[in-house]
């Protein structure tokens, strides 16, 4: 289950009073909970008790920020015996190649490639969704087709793909839309159109920053992440 806040509050929480959870709204007369110090787990944890009901949350920007994996001994083993014997511009060269934009582009094409060509009547959209403000991909990010249940969710480099049928309800006038949406407290959604025939080229979708992009606050709401296409 995925939370977000649809739409934000505009009011000061440094205005409102401190309360046991958070601080109270005096506008509307609910308390906002202070959501800003928990992990995801925790705070689906809370919003998964009984008597949660309808919640206001305050959060702070990258609190769900994926953690970078732990680099492998054998790598870790590495780095000590090129700063042992002195081969840190080797070291440094090879990890400038590992991390250029120039090596990204075959892993975005290899996905693509796997799913470029769907069976006859269906049609395979992929591409990849980045950071506006970076240029960096966004991982986590969700493509939902149109008002349905179904899309897909971006990989580490922001990369995504999913094959549908290409007479479908959500298909009209040859066009597909496509609700792409990531951290409510980074970015802003967006709409983005899509043509189904001919099979489109990879797309790329550039997620501006929210207002502010540091903190947001507001009700709560809840949502399950987007599955697969039927392709029956």
């Amino acid at each position: 289950m995925a939370f977000s806040v649809p739409t934000p509050c505009p009011k000061s929480w440094a205005a409102m009073a401190p309360t046991a959870d958070g601080r109270h709204c005096a506008s509307c007369q609910h308390e906002v909970v202070d959501f800003s110090g928990m992990s995801e787990a925790e705070v689906t944890a809370w919003l998964a008790r009984p008597s949660a009901g309808s919640v206001c949350g305050f959060f702070r920007a990258g609190q769900f920020a994926r953690v970078a994996a732990p680099q492998p001994r054998w790598r870790q083993w590495l780095l000590a015996a090129v700063a042992l014997l002195g081969l840190k511009p080797l070291l440094a060269a090879e990890e400038a190649a590992a991390f250029s934009p120039r090596r990204e582009v075959p892993r975005a094409t290899e996905q693509a490639d796997t799913h470029a060509e769907a069976p006859q009547g269906q049609v395979t959209v992929r591409g990849r969704v980045l950071d506006d403000s970076t240029g960096l991909g966004v991982p986590g990010a969700e493509i939902f087709i149109g008002d349905t249940p179904y899309g897909a969710v971006t990989d580490e480099q922001g990369n995504f793909s999913f094959t549908m049928q290409q007479l479908w309800a959500p298909v009209q006038n040859g066009l597909v839309s496509l609700r792409v949406q990531a951290s409510p407290f980074v970015f802003e959604k967006q709409l983005v159109a899509v043509k189904v025939s001919p099979a489109p080229a990879p797309l790329t979708v550039r997620l501006k920053s929210v207002p502010g992009r540091g903190q947001i606050m507001g009700r709560i709401v809840q949502h399950e992440p987007p599955q697969k296409p039927p392709l029956k």
